[in-house]
C-alpha cells in the first residue's frame, strides 16, 4: 500500500480504524467503507462495559477492489474509565498494523493520566518532530475515540465530544459539534479533526483541519446510533455505511 492511499484512508476512516468482536460484547458494529464509490474496506468494532470502565477492540481491513490489490488491516484494543459523560481516561492501549505482510505493533500504558509508550516493533525511525509521551497528560488514545464517537448515544449526547488525541508520537483534536436535524428523526453533528503536534512544518502548513460529518439515526429507545461518516479525500468522498 502507498504512503498516499495510506494516509487517505486514514484520514477517510478518521483514523476510524478498526476489530474482531469480543465474545460477550455489550454494544457492537459493522460499517462498510466506499471510496470514490468503490468499495474500499470492513470496519467493526465491538465494546464490553462494567459500570464506567470499558474495553473496546476493532478492525479495519481492504476489501471489494483495494482488496483485491492490496491486503492491508490495522487492529487496536483500549481500556479504561469514562469519566464523565465525554470525558476518557485510557489504561493501555495497543494496535497492530499490516500493510502488504509489513507488520507493525505498538503499545502504551498510561500512569497517572500520562501515556507511556512501551512497545514499537519494528521500533520507529528517529522523529525530531513526535512530541514527547511526558506532556501528553490527559489524552487519550486513537481507539478511545473512536469508541468515542461510534458508540451508541442518548439523544442528548449526540454532537457533543471534544478529545485531545495522542498516538504515541502526534496530537490531534476530534470535536463533533453543530448538530443538525434530517429527516426519519436522524441528526447530523459536524466533525473537525485538527492536527496539533508531531508533523513536520511543511506537513503543517499543507493542511491541519479535515471535516467529516457523522449522522446517528434513532434505535427505537431513546438512543442514537451512527448510520453513516462521510469525508472528502484526494481518492473521492468517502463513506462509511453501517450495515
Amino acid at each position: 500500500m502507498t504512503v498516499k492511499l495510506r494516509n487517505a484512508l486514514r484520514s477517510a476512516l478518521i483514523g476510524l480504524a478498526l476489530a474482531a468482536a469480543p465474545a460477550m460484547a455489550t454494544e457492537q458494529g459493522v460499517f462498510d467503507v466506499s471510496l470514490g464509490g468503490v468499495r474500499a474496506a470492513v470496519v467493526q468494532y465491538a465494546a464490553n462495559t462494567d459500570g464506567n470502565r470499558y474495553a473496546v477492540t476493532g478492525k479495519v481491513r481492504t476489501t471489494g477492489l483495494l482488496g483485491a490489490v492490496v491486503k492491508a488491516s490495522y487492529e487496536a484494543t483500549a481500556r479504561g474509565q469514562q469519566t464523565g459523560p465525554s470525558a476518557y481516561r485510557p489504561s493501555s492501549f495497543v494496535e497492530i498494523r499490516d500493510a502488504s505482510g509489513e507488520r507493525s505493533e505498538a503499545e502504551m500504558l498510561y500512569r497517572g493520566g500520562r501515556p507511556q509508550v512501551k512497545v514499537y516493533d519494528p521500533p520507529r525511525e528517529a522523529d525530531r518532530h513526535a512530541v514527547d509521551p511526558a506532556t501528553q497528560t490527559g489524552t487519550v488514545d486513537p481507539m478511545t475515540v473512536i469508541y468515542a464517537a461510534l458508540r451508541d448515544q442518548p439523544e442528548a449526547r449526540v454532537c457533543d465530544l471534544t478529545l485531545q488525541v495522542f498516538d504515541g508520537k502526534r496530537r490531534s483534536e476530534v470535536v463533533l459539534s453543530n448538530r443538525r436535524a434530517g429527516a426519519g428523526g436522524e441528526i447530523t453533528c459536524q466533525g473537525l479533526y485538527r492536527r496539533i503536534a508531531g508533523w513536520s512544518p511543511r506537513k503543517l502548513a499543507e493542511k491541519t483541519r479535515f471535516t467529516f460529518e457523522m449522522t446517528y439515526a434513532p434505535r427505537g429507545d431513546g438512543i442514537y446510533e451512527v448510520a453513516r461518516v462521510t469525508t472528502d479525500t484526494t481518492f473521492g468522498r468517502a463513506v462509511l455505511k453501517r450495515r
